[in-house]
């Protein structure tokens, strides 16, 4: 026992020192006026930090599981600081510099998941989430926190949510604004258009009937679950779909996408335009040359040499190819 106190003493002392040093780099990042703010200075200012976030990083295999959710809200706090840090820095960065450096936020981003998907297993997705904007008639409805005994966990109301939750026939919308990379829930959805024109760090989607989603780029991972009967036009670094059935995705993956558990999942290539799609595209540091939408992983197939019957790419002739007159309006209530 003292063994491990003596880890957890020393280990307690070099984030106080990482701490330290981070407050000092904070700190005189305050103290240079914008004006006088250059590649140079920026430069060591992102090594700095940077290298703090590879530190806490590396403390993940040494740390008790029982502080390891914590201590991920802290990482993800500080690439989301990190991610705003060179952004806010674009007046004066090349743009070749500028996504050199969201390059190297997206890897820490990415190492950040992965580390959270090995480590923290149970959690769900593994991302923190915040506030769910709930609905007029939430409180009554059959989603309310007192009524849902007996039903799953994923159903349960969590105050830390955010995005729409128990919604039917309606329009929705979120801008950039309220979007920088937030981690976003559409929960318990149907007949509903949700517009989210802006960069999110997640996108998670469960138990969506007959819907319209269209949404700018998401800088890591689009989550979907238990969903049907719905189109889904999204831009991300990796695709994981769940349990679901008969939607179209208009998708661009950098990474494979997985599907598992589904059927009748049809992909084209993401054909999305608003006015600041551009800006959006560059802030999440997605490669818009590297799009694998028709390049999907099942689960559920493993014969190598025969498609999988799940999935398949839509007809062209079938593609939805401007999506103009479809953020304004719900769509019509499925027969099915």
């Amino acid at each position: 026992m003292s063994d491990k106190n003596t880890v957890l003493e020393r280990l307690s002392k070099r984030d106080a020192q990482r701490l330290e040093k981070l407050q000092k780099a904070h700190k005189a990042r305050e103290e240079v006026d914008a004006s006088d703010e250059n590649e140079e200075y920026f430069s060591g200012a992102f090594k700095i930090k940077s290298e703090y976030i590879e530190d806490m990083l590396s403390q993940i295999p040494t740390m008790d599981s029982k502080v390891l959710p914590s201590h991920f809200d802290n990482i993800k706090r500080e690439v989301n600081e990190l991610q705003k840090y060179v952004i806010t820095s674009s007046f004066f960065l090349k743009e070749f510099n500028m996504r050199k450096y969201l390059g190297i936020v997206q890897n820490l981003q990415t190492k950040c998941y992965e580390l959270e998907d090995r480590y923290v297993p149970r959690k769900k997705f593994g991302f923190t989430k915040k506030k769910l904007l709930k609905s007029n008639t939430e409180k009554q409805s059959s989603f309310d926190e007192n009524d849902t005994a007996g039903k799953a966990d994923s159903n349960k109301w969590d105050e830390k949510l955010f995005g729409f939750d128990s919604l039917e026939n309606k329009v929705l919308s979120l801008d950039s604004d309220d979007l920088f990379q937030r981690d976003v829930t559409l929960r318990n959805l149907k007949n509903c258009t949700i517009a989210l024109k802006g960069v999110m760090g997640t996108l998670h989607m469960t138990n969506l009937d007959n819907c319209i989603i269209l949404c700018g780029p998401v800088t890591s991972s689009v989550f979907v679950e238990k969903c049907t009967n719905s189109k889904i036009v999204t831009a991300c670094q990796q695709l994981r779909m769940h349990t679901s059935s008969k939607c179209d995705i208009y998708l661009h993956v950098t990474s494979k996408g997985i599907v598992e558990d589904c059927s009748e999942i049809r992909t084209a290539p993401y054909n999305l335009y608003y006015e600041d799609l551009d800006k959006h595209f560059n802030m999440s540091s997605l490669d818009r040359n590297i799009n694998n939408w028709d390049r999907l992983d099942d689960f559920n197939w493993l014969a190598p040499d025969i498609p999988s019957p799940n999935w398949s790419v839509l007809d062209t002739a079938k593609r939805v190819n401007n999506w103009d007159e479809w953020w304004s309006k719900s769509p019509l209530p499925c027969n099915g």
